[in-house]
């Protein structure tokens, strides 16, 4: 009670005090304390919200304590006298209380009303209580604290209670209510405040509850009420209280449906398609001409608002050239970088088409081998093309993917056009980075064939087939190709067939590296792998001066089935790559990407780009035919080695002069066996064996000042791992 005294002498007038206190309170019978207490309570206007103990709201001299009793026992019972001047008695406990029962002087059960109820503490009345000796008994499982007040109902606080008067002080938005104890201004439902000042609840507001309209409406707050506005396509329901979906295609009267629509009912919309033999959005339908065959054999009709149109296809398309659609193209990157490889995509492809050009003028009808046709999907046909006499058909095209032929299917129209070709209307593949593939030898006429090839015509595909005259070639031996970037082993494919070998089974010692026929040519079959170790099997040896690819071709003897035999035939290839490379940039006015590519014993080459800089940053070369410099101007030099999974070597730049001219024997050292001179403060090495690229700066030449341009020349050695320098200048 202290505790209170202290809060309401430090409170402004109309103060609003939260007091948490229990029945075990210790100066609970402190009369100069409650005298105090009360009397700042009326004067100051104070509303004190009370969670256990509202004995302050009693007047002074109107209650009588009955019973109290502090106790650990789990169960209790305890008697105590009711005198006939009370108008109610209060019962407060705190501690964990499970239950406890009243019993009146005639032993019957008497239900108290609660005030507050948890599970930690329990205050309870009971109005107009008979007269004698009262029992209970209660139940708890700690200790707890149980307090009974008499109420007389009379008693005052200096002066006799005035119901009218305290009620006038009331908003008009509260009532004036009486309980037990005393009058209380209650606010309104819709309102929020202390009774004496009630204002407006926003019902509405989110973030003080949850929505009180629930789903697919809107919350309109007004003065001391709110209402709910459904959504559109909602109404309201009674019954539970929420918005529920119309179903706007249960009436005609609720859709806009044109009445040779469907109408089809959703969640909050609806809508309309217009019915089999009827054109249009569906809120408007028209009958479609389209559906009755008014164009005649051959023709398309096409249905707009109000009229249709008449078209022959064959007259009116979009002519494809492009030879990368060929079934015969082969991107070996496919194969390399197979997860990030895409390709062609036809996904905007919408109309009539024909395939022209070397690629082919038909679309391939069968499956192509993944890596074709410059796509991640190829597309085919999944079925014959149509005669004359069929005229526009509708065929079904798969879409390869995963190793899979038919991963997915679509639909597409074909019409045989007057002068023997094709055209085919297009729509929407089921896969985006996917393609139309075209059949390379359906060409009319363009056979390209070798010296052992003739070209022939068979069930109406042209192609270019061996010829029957023999052969002087007594042993299977590829041309190998040992590039910068790849290597390349191809073999004349009427070579293989004379020795019975399969020319569609060539692989790698990774079998999915495989043979495949080079692009535009149809006795070449050519098996690449990248410049990398492990790639298709590949084996590196380093010897310390030179670089090996190692790799093996295996080839199985022919069958009656496209896969055939075992492997019967293994030929060793291997391409040797120098790791010291002499490089030069031209001149100091045309320094931009200059690449020397040096071969060594006719096997290989390795490619090694030096190139002059704007700046430290290494990312702006010098472009364009000249480049104007002064003396003064720092040079910033760039090399870099052009090698697959070269990540695993580094570049180091042995030795590195400047010379006036091509052919001068005068030479102006920069790096000699892998470091700076000490002749020149001005360069630095700022990266040298330590990864594929080397780069150093050097102020331009001041002995140079006369000359109109200097050549750079540098000697380059490749190591795996970080190289160390040769030597200490």
């Amino acid at each position: 009670m202290e505790g209170l005294l202290r809060a309401l002498k430090a409170s402004p007038y109309g103060s609003f005090v939260v007091l948490v206190t229990d029945a075990s309170a210790k100066d609970s019978n402190n009369t100069d304390t409650v005298n105090q207490i009360f009397s700042l309570i009326d004067s100051l206007n104070v509303r004190i919200a009370d969670l256990l103990n509202f004995f302050l709201k009693i007047p002074i001299n109107s209650t009588s304590p009955l019973f109290a009793e502090d106790s650990d026992a789990y169960y209790y019972r305890a008697s105590f006298l009711v005198p006939s001047n009370l108008t109610s008695f209060i019962v407060s406990a705190s501690g964990l209380v499970n239950s406890w029962t009243f019993y009146n002087p005639s032993g019957v059960v008497e239900n108290l009303t609660d005030f507050f109820s948890e599970s930690w503490a329990k205050v309870s009345y009971l109005e107009n209580p008979s007269p004698g000796i009262w029992t209970f008994e209660i139940s708890t499982t700690s200790s707890y604290s149980i307090r009974i007040e008499g109420y007389i109902g009379s008693g005052s606080v200096g002066q006799t209670f005035n119901v009218t008067s305290f009620c006038s002080r009331c908003d008009s938005k509260a009532s004036c209510k009486k309980d037990v104890l005393d009058y209380t201004c209650i606010c309104e439902e819709g309102f929020n405040g202390n009774g004496f000042s009630c204002y407006d609840t926003n019902e509405c507001d989110p973030f003080v509850a949850p929505s009180f309209c629930g789903y697919y409406s809107i919350c309109l707050n007004t003065y001391g009420s709110y209402n709910c506005v459904c959504s559109s396509g909602f109404t309201w329901e009674n019954k539970n209280k929420t918005c529920i979906d119309i179903d706007e295609c249960s009436s005609p009267d609720l859709n806009n449906c044109d009445p040779n629509a469907v109408c089809n009912n959703y969640n909050g919309y609806y809508s309309c398609y217009c019915s089999t033999g009827y054109f249009g959005d569906g809120y408007r339908c028209e009958e479609d001409e389209c559906t009755k065959d008014v164009c005649g054999f051959g023709k398309e009709c096409i249905k707009a608002n109000g009229s249709h149109t008449c078209s022959d296809p064959c007259l009116s398309y979009t002519t494809l050239n492009e030879p990368t659609r060929s079934t015969s193209y082969r991107d070996y990157y496919y194969y390399t970088y197979y997860y990030w490889y895409y390709g062609r995509s036809d996904y905007y492809l919408n109309g009539w088409y024909r395939f022209t050009g070397s690629g082919g003028s038909r679309l391939a009808d069968f499956c192509p081998s993944q890596g074709s046709c410059y796509t991640r999907s190829p597309i085919w046909l999944d079925g014959s093309h149509p005669e004359p006499a069929d005229g526009i058909v509708n065929r079904t095209v798969c879409t390869s993917s995963y190793g899979t032929c038919c991963q997915w299917t679509s639909s597409i129209q074909i019409k045989l056009c007057p002068g023997n070709f094709y055209v085919y209307k297009f729509s929407y593949p089921p896969q985006y980075y996917s393609g139309y593939c075209t059949d390379p030898s359906t060409v009319p006429n363009s056979c390209s064939c070798s010296d052992d090839e003739e070209c022939k015509e068979v069930n109406g595909h042209y192609g270019c087939h061996c010829k029957n005259d023999g052969g002087s070639t007594d042993v299977i031996r590829p041309v190998l190709s040992c590039g910068a970037q790849e290597i390349k082993a191809t073999f004349q494919k009427c070579d293989l067939q004379r020795f019975n070998l399969n020319t569609k089974n060539i692989h790698l010692i990774d079998s999915d590296c495989t043979g495949f026929n080079d692009f535009n040519t149809t006795n070449i079959i050519t098996v690449v792998s990248v410049l990398k170790n492990g790639v298709c099997g590949n084996e590196l040896v380093n010897n310390g001066t030179h670089i090996i690819f190692k790799n093996t071709i295996f080839l199985s003897l022919a069958t009656n089935s496209s896969i055939g035999g075992e492997d019967a035939v293994s030929i060793l290839i291997s391409c040797v790559y120098p790791l010291d490379i002499q490089v030069s940039l031209e001149t100091a006015l045309h320094p931009f990407s200059n690449s020397t590519s040096v071969v060594v014993e006719g096997t290989g080459k390795l490619e090694v780009t030096i190139a002059l800089y704007k700046d430290s940053t290494y990312t702006s070369p010098y472009g364009g035919s000249q480049v104007m410099l002064t003396s003064k101007t720092n040079l910033y030099v760039g090399v870099i080695l052009k090698l697959g999974g070269s990540s695993q070597y580094s570049v180091q730049i042995t030795n590195c002069y400047a010379a006036p001219s091509v052919n001068s024997t005068a030479r102006y050292d920069i790096i000699k066996n892998g470091c700076p001179t000490k002749q020149d403060s001005s360069i630095n090495v700022m990266q040298n064996g330590a990864s594929v690229n080397a780069r150093f700066s050097i102020q331009l030449f001041g002995y140079v000042r006369d000359l109109n341009s200097v050549y750079l020349y540098c000697g380059i050695h490749i190591c795996s791992g970080t190289c160390s320098p040769v030597s200490v200048v």
